[in-house]
């Protein structure tokens, strides 16, 4: 089925629903939204130079001085 098959079979199931279960597909449809945004920016992030600098083995220090605070 392609993108524009599936979106016209949602779109023509959404005036059979109630008012409640609209919002409960608008609130998912959100949330979807929200997961792919922020995957996309963590995995950016993770990606930085900063991040790699931030885990990489010249920041081990910070491990052994924080190790009582991590229990």
């Amino acid at each position: 089925m392609t993108v524009a098959q599936l979106q016209q079979e949602i779109t023509s199931m959404l005036p059979n629903l109630p008012e409640p279960k609209l919002a409960a597909v608008s609130e998912f449809v959100r949330f979807l939204i929200e997961r792919e945004t922020q995957t996309t920016w963590f995995n950016a992030q993770s990606q930085s130079r900063a991040y790699q600098e931030w885990v990489g083995p010249d920041n081990d220090i910070y491990d052994q001085v924080f190790a009582d605070v991590a229990r």
